[in-house]
């Protein structure tokens, strides 16, 4: 018997096995892949390394959510600050998003020939007390009149300034510093934003946009890929006796009078005094047998019934040019045909980042966002049509950006939509990013991580405070002190295996 079983290996889930190891919890991770990560996992190609997506880290200041993992589990992942957060190409104007915020301000106003000082100064203070009204406020979003009174602490009357701000878009921000007529900066800020909220500047709330606006001022490279930190976090909860098991896709979750009994595809049966799911919200309605808990999770797939897909692209190329910046956004020439972006996002791996590459060469991937039903009920036929139009579309813009990459040069080409995140993660219909930000069904609107279920948790990207890496982690956070308040205790029992 377990103390929990976690269910999905993502960031979330590892996450919450680390820090229950430290605490002396019993843990089972049940995955169905063979790797963990989730979307933020990584495959090998004859000596290449290539990240799922094209992802970034950040969030790793002692006050944010991996650096405060990363403390408590007293681990030091192999990072490397960038000065320059991101390049974006847009309209042939080449703009570095420069982690110091002075020259990245004189940058913005020198390039899109606007005064963004006052803008960008309101996004970074907005940034730095969103963070701290997360981080203090781990009951949201309330589920029970307990969680309420928490909320109704008296130092939470200096958060009362930013609530405009979950209701309202960043479209307002826009128009208040003047920069709402500019269309090539409103075309820049609504591309930043669906890469980090998943939405544009007039849906996405201005309170969580700002945390996602101004990311790139701390954002790092991992070397050996975005998963070599999650390795770390699982290498301390294994030393600590807690088990991960692949290939073990959860296909049922029952309710017994003390325990939960979950069973996997291969008809292994998993016994533990809790449970915590890692997988999306959409993925639990079919493997609940109690009929409250199918119907919770009917209830909250209903409320947010979409998310973006993306298209993935990967190559590895000779290093015979330098970059500057591991993260670049590419603004397409033209629109790219079967994709909701008008952007793709490219992650190179660095120089002497050797588990990547070996010596001499970089691998490249490259994401853009995508509508699934654009993947869906289509014949083969038109499926890999599809594929190679768009395939073809960022390869051309690919190489007018970077004229040192020959056609040639490129090698191991490999593409994905969101039928091949579907497969490989068994995300519902490959849904990934999370569920967007909205001002219709804002954060605080999320699927809290409780459930009306005992001992019953949830992280990962769909459930609050969202998507992104420093939220999911943040998430998982936020269960363990759930834990605390309810004042769960190891039980200390030895595993139980059913076969």
């Amino acid at each position: 018997m377990y103390d929990y079983i976690i269910i999905g290996s993502g960031y979330g889930g590892v996450s919450s096995a680390g820090l229950l190891a430290k605490e002396g919890f019993s843990t089972l991770t049940l995955e169905s892949h063979t790797t963990i990560g989730g979307c933020a996992s990584s495959f090998k190609r004859k000596g290449f390394t290539f990240d799922a997506g094209a992802t970034t880290l950040s969030g790793v200041l002692d006050h944010q959510p991996l650096g405060r993992l990363f403390n408590q589990l007293d681990i030091k992942p192999n990072l490397r600050k960038l000065d320059t957060g991101m390049v974006i190409h847009i309209n042939d104007k080449k703009i570095n998003r420069y982690a110091d915020k002075s020259k990245w301000i004189d940058e913005s106003s020198k390039k899109f020939n606007v005064d963004s000082k006052n803008f960008w100064d309101k996004i970074y203070s907005l940034e730095s007390r969103s963070w701290d009204l997360i981080a203090d406020n781990y009951r949201l979003p309330p589920r029970s009149l307990v969680d309420l009174i928490h909320l109704a602490k008296p130092s939470n009357l200096q958060y009362l300034p930013l609530v405009p701000g979950l209701v309202l878009p960043v479209t307002n921000l826009l128009k208040k510093y003047g920069l709402d007529k500019n269309k090539e900066f409103v075309q820049f800020i609504d591309e930043q934003l669906l890469i980090s909220t998943q939405n544009t500047s007039a849906k996405a709330p201005y309170i969580t946009s700002a945390i996602g606006l101004a990311y790139p001022s701390e954002t790092y490279y991992p070397y050996g890929g975005i998963t070599k930190p999650l390795e770390l976090v699982l290498n301390y909860s294994k030393q600590k006796g807690n088990e991960i098991k692949f290939k073990e896709q959860v296909v049922l979750i029952e309710k017994k009078s003390e325990f939960y009994q979950v069973t996997t595809k291969r008809g292994n049966i998993y016994k533990a005094k809790g449970i915590i799911s890692n997988i999306p919200i959409w993925n639990m309605v079919n493997i609940c047998a109690d009929v409250n808990m199918k119907d919770y999770f009917k209830t909250q797939s209903s409320s947010f019934k979409n998310a973006w897909g993306a298209f993935t692209l990967y190559f590895a190329i000779k290093n015979n040019f330098p970059v500057d910046s591991a993260y670049y956004q590419i603004h397409s020439r033209k629109p790219l045909p079967f994709a909701s972006s008008k952007s793709f996002f490219v992650s190179f791996s660095l120089d002497n980042d050797y588990e990547k590459a070996p010596e001499g060469f970089r691998t490249v991937t490259i994401s853009t966002h995508v509508n699934v039903n654009d993947w869906e009920n289509i014949s083969q036929e038109e499926y890999e049509d599809r594929k190679n139009k768009l395939e073809q579309a960022i390869l051309d813009d690919f190489d007018y950006y970077f004229p040192e990459v020959l056609e040639n040069d490129k090698i191991f080409i490999n593409s994905g939509t969101p039928k091949t995140f579907e497969f490989f993660t068994k995300r519902h219909r490959g849904f990934v990013g999370g569920i967007p930000h909205s001002i219709k069904k804002t954060i605080l609107q999320l699927t809290p991580n409780t459930t009306p279920f005992d001992n019953f948790y949830l992280v990962g990207d769909t459930v609050f405070p969202g998507q992104g890496t420093p939220s999911v982690v943040l998430g998982s956070l936020n269960v363990l002190q759930r834990i605390k308040d309810e004042n769960i205790k190891p039980i200390n029992q030895p595993s139980l295996i059913i076969r």
